[in-house]
């Protein structure tokens, strides 16, 4: 693939290394003879979301959203789509503090109405989720997660306590954003893997925050403090029907990349957060 790209772009790119991380296709380092460092990264499923990604990342880079630029994209003769993106030198914070929630927050903000008109999106997937079991996420949750069954009840006692209707599309949505998908670096925080973004309700972000954070356990009792503080400013039915579907599609990627037998301990936590985001709904 870094031979398709330097076809494209006329340069000589090439790889160091796999980067950390990246349960699909994976991000790769490269580099070139001045020393530039690049990310390549490719999609063979569903290259048009990848390719489909650039504008709305450029347009929420002008915008100050911390994104790495796109450098060059394209499809290879084979279909995958590619993509050499900016290098961020940093490293993932070891822990979601109050300083890195803080700085979430201020992401979030950023992101607060960058898609004005949209429709569908992200809060169309997670209302189809919870209330119509897209992609029959609960059997497969229940059938492939030991403890599974009790996150489909979290989810259905949200599907059953919220309103069902259109969630709003006027937000920016990374899709998949938590502390793994950041780097810091002394001036600020960054995200990465950036390209599932499409509108939504921001409040599905959140959402994946929260719930990854509490399924490793890595957050400390202020900044989720800080979290659910801002959470309860945000449309709270909004906020417990992403949390479901995130809740669903977390638990469902846990069964695909064969990590069911590491989660025992952590489905409790993420219950909970589901509880706590229906509470705040219902309060």
């Amino acid at each position: 693939m870094v031979d398709v790209a330097n076809a494209a772009v006329g340069d000589c790119w090439q790889v160091v290394r796999r980067l950390e991380g990246g349960w699909n296709e994976g991000a790769y380092l490269v580099r070139r003879a001045d020393e530039s460092r690049a990310v390549l990264k490719w999609r063979a499923r569903e290259p048009e979301r990848l390719l489909g990604a650039r504008e709305l990342v450029s347009a929420a880079r002008e915008r100050g959203w911390p994104a790495p630029a796109w450098l060059a994209s394209g499809v290879a003769s084979t279909g995958e789509a590619w993509v050499l993106q900016e290098f961020i030198d940093g490293h993932t914070p070891a822990q979601l503090d109050e300083l890195v929630a803080n700085q979430m927050i201020a992401i979030l903000e950023l992101q607060a109405s960058l898609c004005p008109g949209a429709s569908g999106g992200w809060g169309e997937w997670a209302g189809g989720v919870v209330f119509e079991d897209w992609e029959d996420l609960r059997e497969r949750v229940t059938a492939g997660v030991p403890g599974g069954q009790q996150i489909v009840a979290a989810v259905d006692a949200i599907a059953r306590a919220c309103r069902a209707g259109p969630l709003s599309s006027h937000d920016l949505v990374h899709g998949n954003f938590n502390l793994a998908n950041t780097i810091a670096t002394p001036s600020r925080l960054w995200l990465v893997d950036v390209e599932a973004v499409g509108p939504g309700p921001r409040a599905y972000d959140l959402a994946e925050v929260l719930l990854v954070a509490a399924e490793y356990g890595h957050a400390t009792e202020s900044a989720a403090a800080r979290l659910w503080a801002y959470a309860a400013g945000l449309d709270r039915r909004e906020l417990a029907i992403c949390a479901g579907s995130v809740g669903l599609t977390m638990a469902d990627a846990i069964a695909r990349h064969d990590r069911a037998d590491g989660v025992a301990d952590a489905i409790p936590r993420v219950v909970r957060t589901l509880e706590l985001a229906l509470d705040l709904a219902c309060g």
